[in-house]
């Protein structure tokens, strides 16, 4: 058992729902209040103690696996970020942010996954996605650039163009042409040139790699509709109020939308 501190407030069943609609199918899921993972052939429970405030990991007995599983679950969670700042000065200018007080922008188990989930999601709602992305798992069964490139991904319900995204961002990876390691400002120009992935796509990513904490993509119609504004517009003109945090008010606002 690995346990990690975790700053308050961390709202862990909120966590769960808004994760639990966009879980890789096969590879993770979240039940009884526990998120599931598979991860090299070992299944990986991480569970939250509220009298502790700590994350407890469950996994292998493994020391070189116990470090990769920190680290994948620090990159999902983000247990450390001081969310009690964030959210006093969100309170002035988003009072509904309150009702979500602690939440922040869940990030991912493996980047290229979410990239993936992320392509696959673009304009259709979140169970088409999760049918496509069952879909993606069926016909590649593990999610790495090489299965991605070679597996058939005809009639996969989305369109082709979509799947050349895929089928580039993978070849890219495996070219050396995108790191996910990088500053957010290289690899965000390396996710431009790909033909697919534009700056609704490149926005939320930023949100859910963790790579910036303003960025705001204002184009998602979920925000729109939860913020209450009447176009991208005027929701880019009402974001402005909420700098230099715009990422975790969006965050919010997908949480209750």
């Amino acid at each position: 058992m690995i346990d990690i501190a975790v700053t308050q407030p961390f709202p862990w069943e909120q966590l769960l729902t808004y994760l639990s609609s966009r879980c890789i199918p096969n590879f993770e899921h979240v039940e009884n209040g526990s998120y599931y993972r598979a991860h090299n052939g070992k299944s990986i429970v991480v569970r939250y103690d509220p009298k502790r405030s700590l994350l407890n990991i469950e996994h292998a007995p493994d020391t070189h696996l116990k470090v990769e599983v920190v680290d994948r679950a620090k990159r999902l969670f983000f247990p450390e970020l001081p969310t009690k700042v964030i959210y006093k000065q969100l309170a002035q200018t988003l009072p509904q942010s309150q009702e979500v007080k602690g939440f922040r922008p869940l990030g991912c188990w493996d980047p290229f996954e979410l990239c993936i989930r992320t392509i696959i999601g673009q304009q259709v709602s979140v169970a088409a996605a999760q049918t496509i992305m069952q879909r993606m798992v069926d016909r590649s069964e593990i999610l790495t650039p090489s299965a991605v490139i070679t597996a058939n991904l005809d009639n996969m319900g989305m369109p082709g163009r979509r799947v050349q995204t895929l089928q580039k961002l993978a070849q890219a990876i495996i070219d050396g042409n995108i790191n996910f390691a990088w500053q957010w400002s290289q690899l965000d120009s390396a996710l431009a040139d790909i033909p697919g992935i534009g700056p609704w796509t490149r926005g939320y990513l930023a949100i859910r790699l963790g790579r910036d904490s303003d960025a705001f993509p204002e184009t998602d119609v979920g925000l729109i509709r939860a913020s209450g504004a009447t176009d991208a517009k005027s929701l880019l003109r009402q974001a402005e109020q909420w700098r230099p945090y715009r990422a975790y008010a969006a965050t919010c606002l997908w949480a209750m939308d």
